[in-house]
């Protein structure tokens, strides 16, 4: 897929808007990288008291940490969807002026957000290691899965951005979109939880008809549960992050010529 070699092959041009990008997402703040924390933190206190303390819906050891474990995925994927929606709409002018990989716009807003991926990680995995010792043996194979996630991401985030230049309601839509996507993923609830086990159709569409489901459990198993992920669901992310970048370059390649003429 040329449209994905031109991140090698236009490699300094990539780390150029990956750094600019960065920069400017972290340009006057006092703490910089450190807000990459503060909103999985945030929603981890909220629905820590909504659900396991008021509702008493779930009654998971180190809840906390289980909303962590599963929030990781979760706030990369939402940030780098949501971040990337006007990637190409807000460059209007590089986009009209200059001849180039204009995908490496997008790639670089979703780098940016690999960034707080990453460090999110760091401060989890410690954390997890401390409270949780079944862990130490496992938490390894969440690491690779980070790619597949990657993948994912950035090949849905590649959608928007284009369609975006051409139908302006699609960012509205995609912000409408996250919010039932956020409810309906596992990420404060695991999928045998008692309210809705009895209902085994609802749970296997919760599954896998969700593309991020997989991901969160995949990658939650073995930071929070002690335990490697189901191979089912490691084949699927696979399967998952290679079919959105194919999907991506089909959009992308269809619309690109139309792309400066549109802004």
């Amino acid at each position: 897929m040329t449209l994905y070699a031109d991140l090698l092959r236009h490699s300094d041009l990539f780390l150029n808007l990956f750094r600019r990008e960065l920069r400017v997402k972290y340009r006057g703040s006092v703490l910089g990288l450190g807000w990459t924390l503060v909103l999985p933190l945030a929603l981890m206190s909220v629905y820590t008291v909504v659900f396991s303390v008021l509702l008493g819906a779930v009654s998971i050891d180190h809840y906390p940490l289980f909303l962590l474990s599963g929030l990781v995925t979760w706030v990369f994927f939402q940030g780098a969807l949501q971040s990337s929606c006007t990637s190409l709409l807000g460059q209007a002018s590089l986009v009209k002026q200059v001849r180039f990989p204009r995908q490496l716009l997008t790639f670089a807003v979703v780098g940016t957000n690999a960034v707080t991926l990453v460090v999110m990680l760091v401060v989890l995995v410690p954390v997890n290691l401390i409270f949780i010792p079944e862990t130490r043996t496992t938490f390894w194979a969440a690491l690779p899965l980070v790619i597949p996630l990657v993948a994912l991401a950035g090949g849905i985030a590649l959608v928007p951005a284009t369609l975006t230049v051409v139908f302006r309601d699609v960012e509205h839509l995609l912000t409408a979109i996250l919010l039932p996507w956020f409810f309906l993923t596992p990420v404060f609830y695991t999928l045998d939880l008692q309210q809705i086990s009895g209902h085994p159709h609802l749970v296997q569409l919760l599954h896998w008809g969700n593309p991020v489901a997989p991901l969160v459990i995949a990658i939650r198993d073995p930071l929070f549960f002690g335990q490697f992920p189901p191979l089912g669901d490691v084949i699927y992310v696979v399967v998952a992050g290679l079919a959105a970048l194919g999907v991506a370059a089909l959009v992308f390649r269809r619309l690109d010529d139309q792309l400066a003429a549109q802004l």
